[in-house]
């Protein structure tokens, strides 16, 4: 009997074998299926786990993430210096234009002998919302005589907010320059000095807009007088016979809480080119 126990061990021992095997490399045995089990993974076996896979899928998505959303602000970094770039490029046109055509200036008076408007005036409108000046600088045409009346403007656009805006019309007819300018004359009942009253500026469709979104903006006339303690700014100019142009005219303005200015020197001022109409 013990002989046939131990042929019977003998056969049955390759089976058992091969049974571990086979238990061994199945994915569904507890036993094998465990990481930590040595014999989950012979050391000859190739690929990955589903763990790993998961793993590096999802590192694989945050760094994209990541890639993305440095994209996007570098993007926007980039859109943003771009836009400032070309403000910055347009306000320097602009300076360069107004300087160049209030250095422009050409002192122009009218004589008008038979018309309502009688008198000698001065083709110059400086108050504080309104500058009007006759100029050889033009941004857009010539006229034959080569000189335009520019008229710069501050108008409000919206509660709080207001806006530069720039016209120009050639220069042809005398009278119709001065009544352009000038809506009517009276004396002052006081002094008997001629009180001009001057065009109101209304903002036109075709007119030219050379700042927007101000919260306040004005003109300033820079005086020197003969008696004082030195150069005044006003925002209100009087010519006179002495001196009928300020030496310079600055801009002042508000955007937010903070003032700036810009400053614009008035080269022609006490050579009058007279002109009479008729």
């Amino acid at each position: 009997m013990n002989e046939r126990c131990v042929g019977i061990g003998r056969s049955v021992g390759p089976e058992i074998g091969r049974a571990k095997t086979w238990l061994s490399n199945s994915p569904d045995h507890p036993i094998s299926g465990s990481p930590d089990h040595p014999i989950a993974r012979s050391p000859d076996q190739t690929g990955f786990t589903l763990f790993e896979m998961l793993l590096s899928i999802t590192l694989i998505g945050f760094l994209m993430v990541a890639l993305l959303v440095g994209l996007r602000v570098a993007s926007r970094a980039w859109r943003t210096g771009e836009a400032h770039l070309r403000q910055v490029h347009a306000e320097g046109e602009r300076h360069a234009f107004v300087v160049e055509q209030i250095s422009s200036l050409v002192p122009y008076q009218v004589t008008l002998s038979e018309s309502e408007l009688q008198g000698t005036f001065v083709i110059l409108q400086a108050s504080a919302r309104c500058l009007r000046f006759v100029s050889s600088y033009s941004s857009g045409f010539r006229s034959r005589s080569g000189l335009i009346l520019a008229e710069y403007g501050i108008v409000p656009v919206s509660p709080g907010n207001v806006e530069v805006a720039l016209r120009e019309t050639p220069v042809g007819d005398n009278e119709a320059l001065l009544r352009r300018l000038i809506r009517s004359v009276t004396n002052d009942p006081e002094t008997g000095v001629p009180r001009v009253d001057y065009q109101p500026f209304l903002l036109r469709g075709t007119d030219l807009p050379l700042m927007t979104g101000l919260g306040a903006a004005w003109f300033e006339y820079l005086e020197q007088p003969k008696k004082g303690p030195g150069p005044v700014w006003r925002q209100d100019w009087k010519s006179t016979d002495e001196a009928p142009y300020p030496e310079a005219i600055r801009l002042r303005w508000r955007r937010g809480n903070q003032v700036e200015e810009e400053l614009f020197p008035v080269l022609a001022k006490f050579r009058l080119r007279s002109a009479t109409g008729q």
